[in-house]
């Protein structure tokens, strides 16, 4: 399974090459680098367990499985057996799942075009009318990634669900439970099932299929397929990336980083950030022209702008990694029209600003909203970083970047 993540292949070299000059590290940084190798040694053994305990009843591993549940599992089967084991991913998939559904519709079109579907399926899935979303989490499925590929269906023959360094795509993820799932059912069964056999059920041959099994395993499922989605898009950009850390510098260009990180070091250690209380610091519903000493928040400030005067096109790129799953700014525009077209804005007021660091700062604001007669009021939660032009952190003093905005937490956006 692991052959497929090159990049955390690459780590464990890189640990194992550090380890050579680990005696000239200091102690603190010597204990670092065992922790970190064996953080890395753990992880994988936790894939790989999982991957031989549970994926042959159905259950899929995928990147944004939550690490913690999965080592829970791991570890209530070696100690109480599958039963209990299945009972903490059970738990899971019926109940604290559902923090994450908001992040389907963000992670591609094809989701967001479907979202209404999926949240019918999600309150038969909560309200345990498996009967019926059992069906639809299928459904969705395949329509998704028909739509994806341009070409097939989920469960099609020849739909190729592979992604380069991934956990979803590895041969003993997706491909493995599409496999499973697509099992062939040519007699009608009476008996219970406890793995979403796709043909059984919708061709009407799995009579028995409605339990918690069945929809946890489809939901699982539905959020290997987004990660999928999600790892596909970024391919290239990703390979790039690898690539490019593969070729090193040459020794001029490293004694010349090197050089440049020990500026860096002395000029960071000399910033401080400053405690900044809403009310008293600052207003929490001043004016732009109130808050010049903190130059993060002009971009809130424009990006509320935008969206009063529905300028979805400025809007977009204010919030272009909430749409990254499209590549174009055209397309990123006509999602952040749809997101905001029926939302008429009212206000919003700072609660919290935090200087993390000297390119990053935490703003927290109360935004308020309707749509039509309804009222909304919610907390929206942005980062806000000053990257250069190739999105790399830069440093305000030097006047080399601008601040960009990452939301963090935007998700009550699409509550309505």
């Amino acid at each position: 399974m692991n052959d497929n993540l090159v990049s955390m292949k690459k780590l464990k070299e890189d640990i194992r090459s550090m380890k050579l000059f680990s005696l000239f590290l200091k102690p603190e940084d010597r204990k670092k680098l065992k922790e970190v190798k064996q953080q890395m040694h753990n992880m994988t053994k936790q894939f790989d367990i999982f991957v031989r305990n549970f994926s042959d009843n159905g259950w899929c591993l995928y990147d944004s499985i939550s690490s913690t549940i999965m080592e829970t599992a791991n570890k209530t089967f070696e100690s109480e057996g599958m039963e209990a084991a299945e009972n903490i991913l059970l738990n899971y998939y019926m109940n604290d799942i559902k923090s994450n559904i908001p992040r389907l519709k963000s992670i591609s079109s094809e989701f967001m075009q479907r979202y209404d579907l999926i949240n019918h399926a999600f309150n038969d899935h909560f309200e345990r009318r498996f009967y019926s979303s059992i069906p639809l989490l299928l459904i969705i499925m395949d329509g998704a990634v028909n739509d994806f590929t341009k070409s097939k269906g989920f469960f099609a023959k020849g739909t190729d669900v592979s992604a380069w360094d991934c956990l979803v795509g590895c041969d003993d993820s997706l491909a493995k439970m599409k496999s499973i799932f697509n099992k062939g059912r040519n007699k009608t069964n009476k008996e219970k099932i406890f793995v979403p056999y796709r043909n059984g059920i919708l061709h009407g041959r799995d009579l028995n299929y409605a339990n918690k099994y069945v929809s946890c395993k489809c939901v699982a499922m539905l959020f290997a397929i987004a990660d999928w989605m999600s790892y596909k898009n970024s391919e290239e950009d990703r390979k790039k990336k690898y690539i490019k850390e593969m070729n090193p510098p040459t020794i001029a260009e490293s004694l010349e980083k090197y050089k440049q990180i020990q500026i860096d070091k002395e000029e960071i250690s000399k910033w401080k950030a400053r405690k900044i209380v809403v009310g008293e610091t600052v207003k929490s519903n001043g004016n732009p022209e109130e808050y010049l000493d903190y130059p993060y928040i002009q971009e809130i400030f424009d990006l509320f702008g935008a969206w009063d005067k529905s300028n979805y096109g400025k809007l977009s790129v204010f919030l272009k990694l909430h749409f990254s799953y499209e590549p174009s700014e055209a397309k990123r525009a006509g999602e952040c029209r749809k997101l905001f077209l029926n939302k008429k804005y009212i206000s919003f007021e700072f609660r919290e600003i935090e200087e993390r660091g000297c390119s990053l700062s935490r703003v927290l604001v109360q935004a308020n909203w309707s749509v039509g007669e309804k009222f909304f009021s919610e907390p929206l939660e942005f980062g806000c970083a000053y990257q250069d032009s190739n999105n790399e952190t830069a440093y305000p003093w030097r006047d080399n970047g601008e601040w960009t905005i990452i939301p963090w937490n935007i998700t009550a956006l699409h509550k309505c």
